[in-house]
């Protein structure tokens, strides 16, 4: 029971952000659905234009232009919520199969390459499975995927977004690796979460966490801690899931959630809080504050929406 729902929360491991650039990367593009006369259109002409995702909140997340430049590839310019203040879009170029059987749709942002599959409902909603650079196609889509719409058919990037291009994409590649471990300490929370309602406890093993994407990384490491805090009489427990850098030039994440009474006495809920170091470090982020009834985030850090 808990293996299957573990797997259903990793589906969402994107879904925020969320998401993030990384999400976006592999879930801005659109195709056509099972019906014969719309996989009779070029694919590209389903694409071109301007997209907008939200996340599971209802949450703007982030915008897509696709400009098509033949029926099977084309430039993808990518604007995200999560990015610094300032408005920048990252470049980079996709490549379309629509004869496969789920259609399938590259991403290639300077060394990083996604590969994921679609489709479009009837509705004219575009579900995508997510998948992350480097690793294996999807084969089915996730029970939940995530949903774009069409805004306009608009392919111009408007004139006071600064663009990123390779060799530029080498320099802005942080931001690709922060987003990607950023989604991971969200999924992790989920799943501290998930465990919590089932065993009333949480887990130190990220492993068990992390079921289903790859930890093993060149940039970051992970840290769990587990302990426990007393407030009005009452212990409250804690844990604070960490996301370190193992090279310069990276920021650092930490998530903490932590068990809060309910109004059923023999209940307790959780809540959560997720935070960004202010600059680049490989420290590994202190405990968070207490502040009036819950926890904000540690020194040099700041809270992520």
């Amino acid at each position: 029971m808990r293996k299957h729902v573990l797997q259903k929360n990793v589906v969402f491991r994107f879904i925020d952000q969320t998401m993030i650039v990384l999400f976006i990367m592999v879930g801005l593009l659109v195709g056509c659905n099972g019906m014969e006369d719309r996989t009779k259109k070029s694919t590209n002409q389903n694409l071109i234009g301007t997209w907008e995702f939200k996340n599971q909140d209802g949450a703007k997340t982030g915008t897509a232009i696709f400009e098509p430049k033949s029926d099977a590839d084309g430039d993808v310019y990518i604007l995200n919520n999560d990015l610094p203040s300032g408005k920048t879009a990252i470049a980079g170029k996709y490549k379309v199969n629509s004869s496969s059987n789920p259609q399938q749709l590259d991403f290639i942002f300077g060394d990083l390459t996604t590969q994921t599959i679609y489709e479009i409902g009837n509705d004219g909603q575009l579900k995508i499975a997510n998948s992350v650079p480097e690793q294996a196609r999807p084969t089915t889509l996730d029970p939940q995927p995530q949903l774009l719409n069409k805004v306009s058919d608009s392919t111009t990037v408007a004139s006071d977004v600064k663009i990123l291009r390779s060799p530029d994409l080498i320099s802005s590649s942080a931001l690709i690796r922060q987003t990607e471990h950023k989604s991971y300490i969200r999924a992790i929370m989920r799943s501290q979460q998930q465990i919590f309602q089932q065993n009333g406890q949480f887990s130190n093993d990220v492993n068990q966490l992390m079921l289903g994407l790859p930890l093993n990384s060149d940039f970051y490491t992970y840290k769990i801690t587990i302990w426990e805090d007393s407030r009005s009489g009452q212990l409250i427990q804690i844990v604070q899931n960490s996301v370190v850098p193992l090279k310069d030039g990276l920021k650092a994440y930490t998530g903490i959630v932590y068990a809060i009474a309910s109004n059923d006495a023999n209940q307790k809920t959780t809540k959560s809080i997720l935070c960004e170091s202010n600059l680049p470090t490989k420290a590994i982020p202190t405990k968070p504050k207490n502040q009036d009834e819950g926890y904000i985030c540690p020194n040099a850090y700041t809270l992520v929406n």
